[in-house]
């Protein structure tokens, strides 16, 4: 176990990011950091966990994510380490950041980090990141177990959020999970293009638009034209070839995507 993966809202203008990078050197100088991604939106635990959902499966067994995104630092939040069968540990603020991706995680065991043996001191209200996140992800790396940074918890396995299309569907509402820099509108919308051609028609509803197939690649849809197509999460996005869905259609997260069976 030698790979940390770093996911924050920090940044890179004002070295905090650096400065996590230093103390795991410091502590864990074999760890191999990997930055997943510093540019989260400001406090947004929503982006944060799509973010953390559509990379985690790419990395090696037994890496330690590391992920902060923390609105509540410094208040009585609890900072917890998850760690699955297969040995990966997530180490985030308990504020949602793993909703996405614990009901598909195999038997997970989680810890309550509170053992301040394992932090920096003196220890900082605004900065866990350096202060705690970072020390704990040296020593996990280290062969530090759970149970040496505190005390082991129940979890709430949320439902996942994930829907599957396909030739049962006679209506079926999704909703935006996320859009990404390019202005693609990523669904909850799992495609199964294997079952959905026996749908046969069927329409995509979102905004005040009707989209009236899915597309396997941006290619497939001429210069501007709105189109459905399956993502490289699995997902089905909302995308418009060589410009912005979300410009367009000035929809947000949360925001309804239907897809409707026709009779025609």
């Amino acid at each position: 176990m030698n790979t940390i993966a770093l996911i924050t809202d920090f940044g890179m203008a004002d070295g905090f990011v650096g400065t996590m990078k230093g103390v795991i050197s410091s502590i864990a100088p074999q760890a191999q950091v990997i930055d997943v991604s510093h540019e989260s939106a400001p406090q947004h635990t929503h982006h944060a966990a799509y973010v953390l959902w559509s990379s985690y499966k790419y990395f090696p067994e037994e890496t330690v994510f590391v992920v902060v995104v923390d609105p509540g630092v410094g208040s009585e939040r609890r900072i917890i380490m998850v760690e699955d069968n297969e040995g990966k540990k997530f180490l985030v603020p308990e504020n949602g950041i793993l909703r996405f991706i614990l009901p598909e995680l195999k038997n997970p065991k989680a810890f309550h980090i509170n053992n301040p043996k394992y932090w920096l001191t003196p220890l900082s209200s605004t900065f866990h990141g350096r202060d705690i996140f970072a020390p704990v992800a040296g020593h996990l790396v280290n062969g530090v177990r759970g149970e040496q940074l505190g005390d082991r918890i129940e979890l709430s396995i949320p439902d996942s959020p994930f829907q599957t299309v396909d030739e049962t569907v006679e209506e079926l509402q999704g909703k935006i999970l996320h859009s990404d820099r390019f202005g693609n509108l990523i669904t909850n919308l799992r495609p199964d293009f294997d079952r959905l051609d026996k749908l046969g028609n069927y329409s995509l509803e979102i905004g005040n638009r009707s989209i009236e197939t899915i597309k396997k690649t941006y290619a497939d849809g001429d210069y501007g034209e709105l189109l459905a197509m399956a993502g490289s999460a699995g997902l089905i996005e909302i995308a418009v070839r060589n410009s912005s869905a979300q410009q367009m259609l000035g929809l947000r997260i949360g925001d309804p995507v239907i897809i409707r069976k026709s009779n025609v």
